[in-house]
Parts: structure tokens; C-alpha cells; sequence
């Protein structure tokens, strides 16, 4: 296990291991939005470095893809994360809303 897959469950991911991609992918539920959403890097693969960016994918509870957000890094996700109850409705429109910064 990353140092990153220890954080991401700190904030309360579920791990899970894709049976096609053989890649583990981090999520977390959102009953009252009946939703979901993965973590993955840029490439859909397994997040390693929290200095590079995080994508963020949110599912239907029936596996349809609903909206997809790049984020900046780890550290804007663990903001997202500390400022809102995890599997809330507010988390997962924080994370809907949220903008990368220009550079």
C-alpha cells in the first residue's frame, strides 16, 4: 500500500481491485444521490503521487457515468474532504463545483 492509498483511506475511500483493468481504483458511495465516485490519476490508473492530479468519475448506482472533474492534486481532495461530511450531499457537490485554479 502507497502512502497516498493510506490517505485517500483515512478520508474515507473503499479500495477495490478492477477485474478488466487489474488496476485498484479508490471510491467512495453517496446513498442520498444514489451516486458513486472513483479516484484515479490522469492516465484512470491507480493514484500514486499526491503531487500530480486527481480525476475524480461519478457513477449512478447503476454504473452510468454522470460528470467527471480533474483536480489539481491530493491535497485540494483532502481540502474537499475536511470541509464536508464524507458521503454527503455537500461533499459530492463540492467536488462537482470545484475549479482548477490558472496558473
Amino acid at each position: 500500500m502507497t502512502q497516498l492509498s493510506s490517505e485517500l483511506e483515512k478520508l474515507g475511500f473503499w479500495e477495490s481491485e478492477t477485474e478488466e483493468e487489474h488496476i485498484t481504483i479508490f471510491g467512495m458511495d453517496f446513498p442520498s444521490a444514489q451516486s458513486y465516485i472513483i479516484i484515479t490519476d490522469e492516465a484512470g490508473t491507480t493514484p500514486e503521487d499526491d503531487d500530480n492530479a486527481i480525476v475524480v468519475a461519478c457513477y449512478s448506482d447503476d454504473d452510468c457515468f454522470k460528470w467527471g472533474k480533474e483536480l489539481e492534486d491530493f491535497a485540494d481532495l483532502a481540502a474537499i474532504c475536511a470541509a464536508n461530511p464524507p458521503e454527503s450531499k455537500e461533499m459530492l457537490e463540492a467536488l462537482q463545483n470545484y475549479t482548477l485554479t490558472k496558473k
